[in-house]
Order: C-alpha cells, then sequence, then structure tokens
C-alpha cells in the first residue's frame, strides 16, 4: 500500500497529480513516459528500505518486543508453534 500510494499508483487522484507534475510542463512526445518509469522505479526500489519495528521489513523480522501483547500468542486454527518473546 505504502508503494502503490508513493508511485502515485493510488487510483484517480495518483493520475491527476502525474499528469499535472510530469506529462503537461514537458513538450517532448517520449521524455514524460521516461520521466515517469524513471519515477516510479525508484519508488519501487525504494520498497526494501521500507521498515516498521512492530511490521518488519522485506529482508528483516520484526522486533519481538515491539509487539509483547500478542507474543507467544497463536491464532485459533493455527498450526506450529510461535516463538517465545524475551522478557525483560
Amino acid at each position: 500500500a505504502v508503494v502503490s500510494a508513493v508511485v502515485g499508483a493510488g487510483g484517480n487522484l495518483g493520475a491527476v497529480i502525474v499528469g499535472f507534475c510530469i506529462y503537461r510542463p514537458i513538450n517532448d512526445d517520449l521524455l514524460p513516459f521516461k520521466v515517469h518509469a524513471a519515477y516510479v522505479m525508484f519508488w519501487a526500489i525504494m520498497s526494501v528500505c521500507y521498515w516498521w519495528p512492530e511490521h518488519g521489513g522485506m529482508f528483516v523480522g520484526p522486533l519481538a518486543r515491539a509487539v509483547p501483547e500478542f507474543a507467544g500468542v497463536v491464532p485459533e486454527g493455527a498450526a506450529g508453534e510461535v516463538p517465545q518473546a524475551d522478557k525483560e
């Protein structure tokens, strides 16, 4: 959801913003598409850097201490064991 909002893929409002910021001021036929593609690729690549303490990121998990009220709770119907959080 964050990447969608950042790259302007958020529906009608994103299309209007991109239209006014990228396509309208450039009088070339192909350059606005290249600029828009670079903008989208930049924010898509940056998505690997997003990290939240309670959710984690793409390559790093969440902090166990960030959500102590859920540590060790197994949802009903879930299989497997949940690791216990460190108690401080």
